[in-house]
C-alpha cells in the first residue's frame, strides 16, 4: 500500500456478506474487480478489530483494481448462527455508512442490462444539474447484494467543471472488464456535518472537494427522498481522485440511525477502512476531538494484506466504525 503524501483516501469498505458466492457474482463478475481467495480470519485479529466474541471465525475476500490501493471492497463472511440485516433493502433513509460510487460511461444501457438481470432500480437514470464549478453528472442507484445500495454515475465529458477533471483522470486510469471503476465515492451519513468535516481533516488529512445542497426534485427522486427534501453533501478528498466521502447531512427529514446494527457478524456496510502515515498521530488527534475509540493501535492481521498496525474508532457525526491502518513506509 503506498503512503499517502495528502490525505488518506477510502482504502476499504467492509461489507457483511449473506452469501459469498452471490457477493462475489456481483463484484467479481458485474462490476469486474479483481478477487482474491477467501482467506480465513480468526482469533485476536478477528475479535480485535470487530469486538466480536474470541470464538468467532469469518472468511474475506478483497476485491481490487489491479494497482490501487483505494476503493477496495472486503467481503467478509462471519460465520454466526444469528446475523441481522444492517439496512432493511427498501430504506432510503438513515444515518450511517450508504452506497458504493462507481463511474460508468453507458449508464443508461447499463441499468437496462441490470434490471432485466433482477437488480432493483430505485428510479431512471437522472441527469441533474449542480452549481455551475461541479456540471451536471447522470446518476442511478440500485439494490446490490447485501442489501448494500449502489449508485452508478455516469460524467459529462470536455466541461471545465469538477466532473468533466473527473472524466479526465477517468479516461486515463481506465476502468474494469466490464465498464466500472473501483469505488470511487462512498456515502456517510451523519447527524453533525461540523464534526464529521473536522475528523476527515484533522485526523484523515482530506480536503473538502464539493459542498452542495440537494433540493430539487429530480435529485431527491433518484434518491427515493421525499420531494421537499433537503440534504447537505460535502465530498472529502485524500489523495486519490478515487476513494472519496460523500458527507450527507438530512437538512427537513428524518432518519433512521443503522449504526448500532453495522456490527460484526451482521449483513451489510459494516466499515470504512483507511490508511495513515502514522496510526498513533491519528489515533492522537482523533482523541483530541472526542473520538470513541473501540480499539488501540496496535498490531492487526487482515487478511490478504498481512500485518498493520491499526486501530478502530466512531467517527465523529454518526458513531460509524472507521479502521485506521498505518501505511507501509
Amino acid at each position: 500500500m503506498a503512503k499517502q503524501r495528502t490525505g488518506s483516501a477510502l482504502g476499504i469498505s467492509f461489507i457483511g456478506v449473506a452469501d459469498m458466492e452471490r457477493s462475489l457474482e456481483f463484484y467479481r463478475d458485474v462490476i469486474g474487480l479483481r478477487v482474491t481467495e477467501p482467506q480465513d480470519w480468526s482469533g485476536e485479529s478477528l475479535a480485535g478489530q470487530w469486538q466480536s466474541p474470541p470464538g468467532m471465525k469469518a472468511e474475506a475476500v478483497l476485491a481490487t483494481y489491479p494497482g490501487s490501493s483505494v476503493g477496495r471492497v472486503m467481503l467478509v463472511r462471519f460465520h454466526a448462527d444469528s446475523r441481522k440485516e444492517v439496512r432493511a433493502e427498501r430504506q432510503t433513509r438513515w444515518i450511517g455508512l450508504g452506497n458504493l460510487n462507481f463511474y460508468n460511461n453507458h449508464i443508461h444501457e447499463t441499468a437496462r442490462r441490470l434490471s432485466e438481470a433482477g437488480y432493483r432500480f430505485w428510479s431512471l437514470p437522472t441527469t441533474y444539474e449542480m452549481s455551475k464549478a461541479v456540471g451536471s453528472p447522470t446518476e442511478v442507484v440500485f439494490e446490490a447484494p447485501d442489501s448494500v445500495p449502489v449508485n452508478l454515475v455516469q460524467l459529462v465529458r470536455g466541461t471545465r467543471t469538477q466532473t468533466g477533471e473527473m472524466a479526465t483522470f477517468l479516461d486515463s486510469h481506465g476502468m474494469t472488464p466490464t465498464g466500472f471503476t473501483q469505488v470511487t465515492t462512498s456515502a456517510h451519513y451523519v447527524r453533525d456535518m461540523d464534526a464529521a468535516v473536522e475528523f476527515h481533516r484533522r485526523v484523515l488529512g482530506m480536503e473538502p472537494l464539493i459542498d452542495e445542497i440537494l433540493d430539487r426534485p429530480e435529485q431527491n427522486n433518484f434518491l427515493s427522498l421525499p420531494e421537499d427534501a433537503r440534504t447537505h453533501v460535502l465530498f472529502v478528498k485524500g489523495g486519490h481522485m478515487f476513494g472519496k466521502v460523500a458527507l450527507c447531512s438530512p437538512l427537513n427529514y428524518e432518519c433512521d440511525d443503522l449504526v448500532g446494527r453495522a456490527e460484526a457478524p451482521n449483513i451489510g456496510y459494516l466499515a470504512m477502512g483507511f490508511d495513515v502515515p502514522d496510526i498513533d498521530a491519528a489515533v492522537t488527534r482523533a482523541r483530541e476531538l472526542g473520538t470513541e475509540i473501540l480499539a488501540d493501535p496496535r498490531d492487526l492481521f487482515l487478511p490478504h494484506l498481512g500485518v498493520l498496525r491499526g486501530a478502530v474508532v466512531r467517527a465523529p457525526g454518526s458513531g460509524a466504525r472507521y479502521h485506521l491502518y498505518e501505511t507501509v513506509r
